[in-house]
């Protein structure tokens, strides 16, 4: 269940450093590389931190699920533009992994609650996570990795008005629906 989003402005370089603190050592038991290329002078976003980690938390360790011994696991974070909006300026969280990737016929139902690829698994966590990002007014895609493994890219908007949606940051006068 789901609780009210408590948001506050966030440094989007020191989320995704402390998300990766909490699994660095699993990562590094099983032998896959973990890292994160941050970007400086990204601008903060005002979201709810426990959240948005819970997010993170999620797409990290399904990648490291699908990636083996001597795979790799790399989150970078960027300015970045919104795919269905133009102009609209945001920044892009994108977790990219070696592992066995995401067979193309079952990409569109990732996200439904209760489908899941693993014996033991629920089916909620990447359908909680649509719902948290959608919650904060972003989106999230899945995107095959080149050569080999899969890449989730979340984006976030950096202006939020919470009537009218997205404010544009060429524009900021300007409303966005």
């Amino acid at each position: 269940q789901q609780t009210e989003l408590v948001r506050e402005p966030v440094d989007v370089n020191g989320l995704v450093e402390n998300t990766i603190s909490i699994v660095k050592n699993q990562a590094l038991i099983k032998g896959v590389s973990l890292k994160y290329e941050r970007t400086d002078g990204l601008p903060r976003i005002t979201l709810d931190r426990s959240q948005m980690e819970s997010v993170l938390l999620n797409i990290i360790l399904n990648a490291l699920d699908a990636t083996d011994s001597g795979g790799s696991i790399t989150v970078t974070a960027g300015i970045g533009m919104s795919a269905d909006r133009d102009r609209l300026k945001g920044v892009e969280i994108i977790c990219r992994d070696t592992g066995c990737g995401i067979p193309p016929e079952i990409k569109h139902k990732l996200f439904e609650p209760y489908f899941s690829t693993k014996k033991s698994g629920t089916g909620l966590g990447l359908a909680i996570v649509n719902t948290i990002i959608s919650d904060h007014n972003g989106y999230i895609r899945i995107r095959d990795n080149d050569p080999r493994g899969t890449r989730f890219i979340i984006e976030l908007p950096s202006h939020v008005d919470e009537a009218a949606g997205y404010l544009d940051l060429e524009n900021p006068q300007q409303k966005r629906r």
